[in-house]
C-alpha cells in the first residue's frame, strides 16, 4: 500500500520564502554557492616593532615635559608650606610678647628639657602645631622631642636659628642683660631678622642660633651658617616685628649696603660691625 503525502499550500509558501532569505542568498550567493564570512583585517592583529617603539618614545617625550613641571610645582608647594610656617611663627610670637612685656624667646641651645625650646614654647600660642623642619630640608636626623635632648647628640633641633644677637644675654652688648632682647628697643624691628633658616648640616646639631657679629662683612663666610639657596636663590626669614618673606640673602647682609642683622642699626650696618 502506498502513502501520498500531501503538501499543504501554505508550507510550500513557507519552504519558497526561507530559500529566498537575503541571509540565505548572502551565505550561498549566487547559484547555491556558499560563501565565506569576510574576516575583519583588525581582528587578532597585534603591534608591529615599529609601532611599539613609536608609542615609546612618545611616552618618553611627554615624561620629559611634564616631570619638570611636576618637579617645580612640587617645590613650589614645600616652599609655600615653609614660609606659612615662619607666618604661624610670627603670629604666636606676637602673642607671646604681650605675655613676655615684649622679650623674645631665647634661643635653646643648652636647654635640657625639650620643652624649653622657643619653637615649643612659641607652639603653645598656636593652634596647630608648628613645623621643626622645612619641607624642603634635606637633614635626615631630627630630635625626638619626646626623648630626652641628651639621648639625641647627633641630631638637630630644627630647620630654623635665631639671631644670637637678640638673645637675653650677648658678650657684644656687655655681660648684663641684652637690651635688645626687647623689641621696644630694637632701631627698626620691621628690618630685623630674628629666625633664620639653618644649613642641613653638622655644625648645627643640638644647636639653633648663629652669630652674625663673628661674619665680619663676608657673604661666603655667612653663607655657612645660612641655608641662603633652600628655596631656589632665596631663603626665609621671620622679623622682630613678626611678618615673614623670602629673600634672598644678599638682600639682607651686604657689605657696605644693607644689613638687617644688627637690633642697633637694621636696616644699614652699625658703627662698629
Amino acid at each position: 500500500m502506498t502513502t501520498i503525502m500531501t503538501i499543504r499550500p501554505q508550507d510550500r509558501e513557507m519552504a519558497m520564502r526561507r530559500e529566498s532569505s537575503p541571509s540565505r542568498l548572502a551565505q550561498e550567493g549566487i547559484g547555491g554557492v556558499r560563501r565565506r564570512p569576510r574576516s575583519n583585517p583588525l581582528v587578532g592583529r597585534g603591534f608591529t616593532l615599529i609601532e611599539l617603539l613609536v608609542v615609546i618614545a612618545i611616552i618618553a617625550l611627554l615624561m620629559g615635559i611634564l616631570l619638570p613641571s611636576l618637579h617645580r610645582a612640587r617645590e613650589q608647594a614645600r616652599k609655600i608650606a615653609c614660609l606659612s610656617n615662619m607666618r604661624q611663627m610670627g603670629v604666636a610670637l606676637q602673642a607671646y610678647l604681650i605675655d613676655s612685656e615684649y622679650r623674645l624667646p631665647p634661643s635653646s641651645c643648652h636647654c635640657q628639657d625639650p620643652n624649653d625650646h622657643w619653637l615649643r614654647v612659641l607652639t603653645r600660642y598656636t593652634k596647630e602645631p608648628l613645623l621643626v623642619r622645612c619641607p624642603s630640608d634635606k637633614g635626615k636626623e631630627f630630635v625626638d622631642w619626646s626623648r630626652p635632648l641628651s639621648e639625641q647628640r647627633q641630631a638637630r633641633y630644627s630647620s630654623f636659628a635665631v639671631n644670637a644677637l637678640l638673645d637675653p644675654v650677648h658678650f657684644r652688648y656687655g655681660p648684663n642683660t641684652n637690651r635688645y632682647n626687647n623689641v621696644n628697643n630694637i632701631r627698626r624691628p620691621m628690618h630685623c631678622i630674628w629666625i633664620s633658616e639653618a644649613p642641613d648640616s653638622e655644625s648645627f646639631r643640638l644647636a639653633d642660633h648663629i652669630h652674625p657679629d663673628l661674619w665680619e662683612g663676608s657673604i661666603e663666610y655667612a653663607r655657612q651658617s645660612i641655608a641662603w639657596d633652600r628655596h631656589k636663590g632665596m631663603s626665609h626669614y621671620l622679623f622682630a616685628d613678626g611678618h615673614a618673606e623670602g629673600l634672598p640673602f644678599e638682600r639682607t647682609y651686604t657689605w657696605p649696603g644693607d644689613c638687617y642683622w644688627y637690633p642697633e642699626a637694621a636696616p644699614k650696618w652699625p658703627e662698629n660691625p
